[in-house]
């Protein structure tokens, strides 16, 4: 417990740090050079789904790999390279296009292709981390890349180098950490086997189609509906994915140990059923909260413009409860790399994409088809586990 107490913190102060490099940037930039600085955002952070997707692939085979039977670790982490330089390249290459169609600078877009090989490669050296059992290590990494952004942010200010200073310090802070977690992550042995594997494969698929089933909301919104509706929406989901960092912080500290524990079919399930009453418990208490106080939070961290946001609060917040659970649960499939969930998952993505395509601009139809889907996901987790569970304990009585 005490490991996930340092675990929570490190995402805690993370978090923090990440909203006052928003808020420092905002604040500085003129609304022109903000809107450029979101674009550049938009594609760091399509990045980082990418990345994260390496680091759970990393992790897992790091948690699966006995010490003895990994070779000497390469210095170099060829397979994060290659993703990475692919990927950075073949943005660099559309860059014109990508420009267009989020209305900024080519130079913005060149930039954060720069940021993809090193995002890739700080997330292979945090699998290791976290795969090694050294998971504070891995989360408090994460946070200093967020920490180091802010204070070059400030220097940015102090300096006034404007624009290209505070995407240069989100670039910065990411190679700055990068080194630091590989350096942290020296001695530790990288397993045979990589993200070039069915294993790895499966891991990404299930890891990408999360992030765009619980992300992708907005998205399709944008695209159908009036400016003040999607504004109004995408501020309350601000909040409501609020409810996603617990079951993302649980996932650091108990990916490996599911891992670990495969033909433990008593203490996965303890696990799963740990990290399905935490996320319920989140989702209530924010349902709740969002009843009795969703007025005065938007008024405090919105102002009077966004008065149409309240009455979304609590009805989103509903629709993400599934989703929120779910999260919790892919935990397990991850460990296991369940090629039953990943299909279960882009099944999810093609319904989705055909409900919200029909019901949108409808918010509350979208709500009720989005929050059916994460329900019906939820269940078929549950089985899949279930199912899971019996073919070890089968395995065990075997024996």
């Amino acid at each position: 417990m005490r490991g996930l107490s340092a675990v929570a913190l490190a995402t805690v102060i993370g978090i923090l740090a990440s909203f006052v490099a928003q808020i420092l940037s905002a604040r500085y930039l003129a609304p022109a050079e903000f809107g450029l600085f979101s674009a550049f955002l938009v594609i760091v952070n399509v990045a980082a789904v990418g990345s994260a997707s390496l680091q759970n692939t990393v992790t897992v085979h790091t948690a699966a790999t006995p010490a003895a039977s990994v070779r000497k670790q390469s210095r170099w982490p060829w397979e994060a390279i290659a993703i990475g330089v692919v990927g950075g390249v073949a943005v660099a290459a559309v860059s014109p296009l990508i420009a267009q169609s989020l209305t900024t600078d080519v130079a913005v877009v060149l930039a954060a292709a720069v940021s993809i090989p090193l995002s890739f490669i700080f997330a292979d050296a945090l699998g290791l981390l976290q795969g090694s059992g050294n998971v504070a290590k891995a989360v408090w990494w994460t946070t200093a890349s967020q920490l180091v952004r802010v204070a070059l942010i400030l220097v940015t200010i102090l300096v006034g180098a404007g624009i290209g200073g505070v995407i240069g310090a989100v670039i910065g802070s990411i190679a700055i950490s990068l080194v630091g977690a590989e350096w942290a992550a020296r001695h530790i042995r990288r397993p045979d086997t990589g993200a070039f594997s069915i294993t790895g494969a499966t891991i990404i698929v299930l890891t990408v189609a999360f992030a765009w089933l619980t992300t992708s909301d907005v998205i399709f919104l944008r695209a159908g509906a009036p400016e003040d509706i999607v504004g109004a929406y995408a501020a309350v989901t601000v909040l409501v994915r609020a409810g996603l960092i617990v079951p993302s912080t649980l996932s650091l500290y108990l990916l490996p140990r599911f891992v670990r524990n495969r033909e433990n079919a008593r203490l996965s399930r303890l696990g799963v059923l740990v990290t399905l009453a935490v996320s319920f418990a989140t989702s209530a208490v924010m349902v709740i909260a969002f009843a009795l106080l969703g007025e005065w939070i938007i008024a405090l961290l919105y102002g009077d413009r966004y008065e149409a946001a309240v009455a979304l609060l609590v009805p989103t917040a509903f629709a993400y409860l599934p989703w929120i659970a779910a999260q919790g649960l892919l935990i397990k499939m991850t460990s296991s790399a369940s090629k039953a969930a990943a299909a279960l998952l882009v099944v999810a993505v093609v319904a989705q994409w055909a409900a919200f395509t029909a019901v949108i601009p409808d918010v509350s139809a979208m709500l009720w088809a989005y929050g059916i889907i994460g329900a019906v996901v939820l269940i078929a987790f549950l089985v899949i586990d279930s199912l899971h569970a019996r073919r070890i304990a089968a395995r065990a009585a075997a024996h």
